[in-house]
């Protein structure tokens, strides 16, 4: 696990159980809460691993050690985690994590207790878990990972720690993307789009997708060259609204968005990096005004998905609008 880029992921979070660990401020039981995708599982890797980490020379784990090693591969003797079999944690669960901490088998040190899903838990377990929680033993630390706290017993909740999580920022995403192989257009395109990681990789599974970006691309090429906007759409693109019109307006919305961040000199928010020579001199021959109208053009199509409209009409008058505009501006 890379801690450092689950910190800028989740700065406050981590920031908060890191000065909790060196000022020996830790409570027996947290609530890591936050949506799908934010991390909890492995911030909770990150805290067992701090306080099962040999190397005290510093309050953050080593990521080297085998105490280290055995927590990232979820193999250390001390660390119980519960994961609901089916669609339910059960009391049986509670107990057997019970009857694990009591083993003398187990090393000594810290014992570290992750319940993953915990709003899982049926009333029986709930309230197994909660006696567990009333009679705190010492060097024993749970968490509890829920996306909602509202689904627990507000008993375990008043006895917990509540650590908020909050969503990905895009350049955590992004560069996770990144990491995983995916290139810097792609990656920086789901990132913009999706809330998480797994949500962005699902996004970018879709084969067709290059072909997408490379047919919007031809649509303003075509503009630089005073090609018809419309022709090009029609040959390259239109095959793809049946099944993927959002994803087409998606690439439209930000190439448009891109042509914006050329005007007002802001490179940095670039998402088609490789098409800037295309984005930046159409961006001197549209007017700013224009270019914001056309992207609110595309955003309302996209709106409009919701209702019965003719989508190839309305793309169509885009595309035409597109023309005329930059027509206007010479």
């Amino acid at each position: 696990m890379e801690y450092e880029a689950l910190k800028d992921a989740q700065k406050t979070a981590i920031g908060f159980l890191e000065r909790s660990y060196k000022n020996g401020r830790l409570s027996h039981a947290y609530i890591f809460e936050g949506h799908a995708g934010t991390m909890k599982l492995e911030a909770a890797l990150f805290f067992a691993s701090m306080l099962l980490c040999t190397d005290k020379e510093s309050h953050l784990p080593c990521e080297t050690c085998n105490n280290c090693l055995r927590v990232a591969h979820m193999t250390h003797p001390n660390l119980h985690i519960v994961e609901p079999a089916k669609k339910q944690i059960v009391k049986e669960d509670i107990k057997a994590l019970q009857h694990d901490f009591n083993r003398t088998a187990l090393e000594s040190g810290p014992k570290i207790y992750i319940i993953n899903h915990a709003n899982t838990l049926n009333a029986h377990a709930a309230n197994a878990l909660l006696k567990f929680l009333e009679e705190p033993h010492e060097d024993i630390y749970g968490i509890l990972i829920t996306d909602d706290t509202s689904h627990l017993l507000p008993t375990l909740v008043s006895r917990s720690q509540i650590v908020p999580f909050h969503p990905l920022p895009d350049s955590s995403i992004e560069q996770a993307l990144l990491d995983l192989g995916y290139d810097q257009t792609a990656a920086r395109l789901a990132s913009r789009l999706k809330n998480t990681i797994e949500e962005a990789e699902t996004y970018l599974e879709d084969e067709g997708l290059h072909d997408i970006i490379d047919g919007v691309s031809d649509v303003y090429e075509a503009l630089l060259v005073e090609g018809t906007a419309l022709n090009v759409f029609q040959e390259g693109l239109e095959i793809y609204l049946q099944n993927d019109t959002e994803k087409v307006l998606d690439v439209f919305i930000h190439y448009q968005k891109d042509l914006i961040y050329g005007k007002i000199n802001n490179q940095g928010d670039v998402v088609f990096a490789d098409s800037a020579e295309i984005t930046q001199s159409l961006s001197e021959r549209y007017e700013l005004k224009d270019l914001l109208a056309l992207l609110q053009r595309f955003m309302a199509v996209k709106a409009s998905l919701a209702y019965y409209i003719n989508i190839r009409l309305a793309i169509d008058n885009v595309m035409l609008e597109l023309e005329r505009r930059l027509a206007d501006g010479k």
